[in-house]
Parts: C-alpha cells; structure tokens; sequence
C-alpha cells in the first residue's frame, strides 16, 4: 500500500516509512531509545566507513571512552554543564548500595576526554592530537521525541583535537568542514552551512559552525556541527605542553560531531510515496534481481539470475537475488522499492531470448534493456548517476524554500505557510531573537560560513540598522 506523500503529510509519511523500510522501531519500553533496525544502521555503517575514511587520510585516531563520567567532571566546566543538566541521565545506586559519588550516562565526551588529554600530552611533539570516537549518547530529553530528529539514546561520531596555537586550531576547523562536505556530499545531501549567534554558540566554545538542512516540510535539522573550543577547557583540565623555547603552555582545542540524524535527513529528501530512495553506496543492497519465470522457463531463469549475482557481486557491487516463490514479481517490486533499493533487474523468458535484462530506475521509476555483456558497467554507470540525480533533487528543495525577507511580517507569513529559510537582517540583540522565536517559533540560524554576505537593511524586527544577514527557520 503506497505511504502518504512527504510533502503533503510529512509527519505520517515519516512515522510510516520508518517501520515499513526496515529503519527503525519505536515499540521499545523506553520512549526515545529505539531499535535501529538493518536497512538504517546500514546507512550509519556506510556514514561511519566514510568518516573513517576522511580521519586515516587526515590523522585522526579512533578510540573509545567511558560511558560513566563523574559529576565532578562536568562541575569543572560549569558553563558547559549547565547546558546538559536536564538532559542528564544519573547512576546513583549500585545494587542496595547508594553511590557516594553521582556518575552521568554520557551526553557528550569533553569532559573524560579531556581529562584524559591533560595525561598523554607533554611536549609539542605530542601535538596536534587528533582522535574520533564512535559511540552512544544519553540526553534525556524530557520534550517531545521523535525517531532519529530526537532520541534519549543515539549513536554518533565525536572527534576532539589539540593543537600548538590558535591558527593551527583554525586550520583543523576548516578541515573538519571539508570531512563534512565529504560525507554530506556522498549521501547526497543539501545543506547549508552557518557561524551560530553567540547565543546559540556551544557552552565553552569561541564560536560554533552548524550544518542545517531542509527538510521537505520546510523545518531546519541541524545534521552536525564544529566547534573552535580555544582555551576554555584547557585552562579548566590542565592540559598543558613544553614547547620547542621550554616555556610550558595550554593547548588549543576544537571537537566536532555527527549523529544518526543524518539518517533522518536521507530518508527525508530522498524518500517519496513509495518509501525510501537510498543513494547507492549507502545501500545496504545496491541492485535487487527478480526472475521472472514461467514453467517451462523457471530452471533457465533462475539459473541466469544465478550467474548474474556471482557476477556483480564478483565485482563489488552488493546484490541480492529475489528467489521467494511464496511472493508475486509485482510483490516483490513494491518491497524492494519500500527499501530504497536503487536498482531492480528483472530477468525473465524474453530477456534470456534476447541475451538481455531489465534495469528499473529507484529513483526515477525508468525501464530500459541492458545487454548481458553490458550488466555490470552499467550498474557502475547509474550508480553515479543515481547519485547525480539525488543530489539535485536535494538541492533544489532547499533552493525553493529560501526566501528573502525584508519586514517581520514577511517572515511571519512565511512561517504560517510554507516554513522554510528567510534570510534577512538582524541588529545582533538577543532581545529581538527571543521575540522573533516565541511569536513565529523560527530561530536565528547564524550567518553564512561559505560565503560573505551583509546587511542590506534594518533589523527586521525591530527596525534599527541592521548589524548581520542572517537567516531564520523553525527547527527540530
């Protein structure tokens, strides 16, 4: 049964498209901490071998930290404690025996990692240090929760790094930007990228670079985020070096993260009334093959089918054969599809004659003939055309949902319509930020990172000159 259109109820196609692609289930006794089913944490795998990637050519490390950390931890940094507190989850009983000391469940890793740091650093030659952990996160979040936009438990990459001076820091903020783009461009995804307010800027940190895309009812999710930390942590944990002059200094530092609500956005802009639409390489299966068989054909068929998936799958590519018997091809095909299967090559009588199969497009739905001796370079080929054509879908939803505003009133009007992104001017006040939020619920994503932009006007709120170009959007 074909889902809701995305665009018209977003809301219901996602719930839907969540269980019946195999994606996740929320039937668990903990609200917010839900089941990561197969076709999704494929997606994560594929999200975490491209990170991976970009960290070994780039001199990342992986390791891995506690989940406990003790509340004298966080207390060090207050600033950045008091962020979390509500989220915090506590251990405080062992057994019968009450703890003397009270021990968070992770809500974020600076804390232990940097105690750690102030350890294995000593000298300049130590320096940068560079290492991303993989691992689970607890905020519990006492709001409304929402699958992958919004969970008390999900997993993510957080990447923590010193260095000599200030500029080498800058340096690795504009390399975790580029890492970003890598894997954001790979899964197809548009996305903008901005520097937050001071009020939005993570606790401790000199300022904060979010990555925000669209989704397609028109509400912003932040899908990762840089953080340039300068000293502030490293005063609070000691983390001091000997430079090359013996003058004994503290480090600066940047983190930088990504979560499984990169997912969400997958599934979101690719998706349609169908169900999923997975670029190819985060595909857990890029090509699906269906015999097609009749009685008198059925050995023949299946056995091509047969040489067929040795013979991509002798190539690399991840294919899986369809041979159910207790399913019809049309049944069969709307699965698959649901899955978000880029690629269906039916094989039946006629094709077998005609030394040929039948590619079906996931993403644009098309039906064509591709010889037998052809299979495989075409599979490669539309792979990367697949990915083109996703990527400009992508772009173009977040194109016309960009509006310039140039009063309160256009902006108010546009939340109450279409939603979307309204860029326009802002004296700098906080005051006029908290207002623009609890009257239209869009908050101040920040100025443009990529790329340079001025006021061009007063502050659409309330009226005095206007300090920033900036863009607003009602989030999840």
């Amino acid at each position: 049964m074909p889902l809701e259109n995305p665009k018209s109820d977003f809301s219901k196609w996602y719930s839907e498209v969540l269980l019946r692609a195999n994606v996740v289930d929320v039937r668990t006794p903990v609200k917010g901490a839900n089941v990561l089913l197969p076709n999704g944490y494929q997606i994560w795998e594929g999200i975490k071998s491209k990170l991976n990637y970009f960290f070994y050519n780039t001199g990342h490390q992986n390791a891995y930290f506690p989940i406990f950390i003790p509340e004298e931890f966080l207390e060090r940094e207050a600033e950045h404690f008091e962020g979390f507190v509500p989220e915090v989850a506590w251990v405080t009983q062992v057994g019968t025996t009450k703890l003397k000391q009270k021990l968070a469940l992770r809500p974020t890793s600076e804390t232990i990692m940097y105690h750690m740091y102030a350890q294995w650093i000593n000298s300049h030659a130590d320096l940068p240090l560079k290492v991303n952990q993989f691992c689970n996160i607890i905020r519990m979040d006492t709001g409304e929760t929402r699958p992958l936009l919004r969970d008390r438990e999900f997993q993510w990459s957080e990447a923590h790094t010193c260095h000599v001076d200030a500029s080498d820091a800058s340096k690795q903020i504009k390399e975790s930007m580029d890492i970003y783009q890598g894997v954001f461009d790979a899964l197809a995804i548009s996305y903008m990228t901005f520097r937050r307010p001071p009020h939005d800027t993570f606790a401790g940190a000199d300022y904060s670079i979010a990555y925000d895309t669209l989704l397609p009812d028109g509400r912003i999710l932040q899908i990762g985020t840089t953080h340039n930390l300068g000293q502030s942590f490293s005063k609070v944990f000691d983390i001091k070096f000997l430079d090359k002059d013996g003058e004994t200094k503290l480090v600066y530092q940047t983190c930088y993260g990504m979560s499984t609500r990169v997912i969400a956005a997958v599934i979101a802009l690719h998706g349609d009334d169908q169900g999923l639409i997975l670029p190819p390489e985060f595909a857990s299966t890029q090509v699906v093959l269906v015999p097609i068989t009749f009685k008198k054909s059925t050995e023949a068929v299946i056995d091509r089918v047969k040489e067929l998936e040795k013979e991509l799958m002798d190539a690399g590519i991840r294919v899986k054969a369809d041979f159910r018997e207790n399913y019809t091809p049309g049944w069969k095909f709307s699965e698959w599809e649901m899955l978000g299967v880029p690629l269906r090559i039916e094989v039946g009588p006629k094709d077998l004659k005609n030394k040929s199969v039948l590619f079906v497009r996931r993403d644009t739905g098309e039906k064509f003939s591709v010889k037998d001796s052809e299979v495989v370079s075409k599979v490669n080929e539309l792979k990367k055309e697949i990915h083109k054509v996703l990527l400009e879908r992508a772009n173009n939803i977040l194109d016309e949902l960009i509006f310039d505003v140039k009063t309160y009133d256009d902006l108010k009007k546009m939340m109450n319509t279409s939603r979307g992104i309204g860029r326009g001017n802002w004296c700098g006040s906080l005051n006029c930020a908290t207002k623009i939020k609890e009257e239209t619920k869009a908050t101040i994503r920040g100025t443009r990172e990529d790329i340079d932009e001025t006021p061009d006007g007063p502050c659409i709120y309330c009226e005095k000159k206007g300090t920033q170009m900036v863009y607003f959007a009602q989030s999840y």
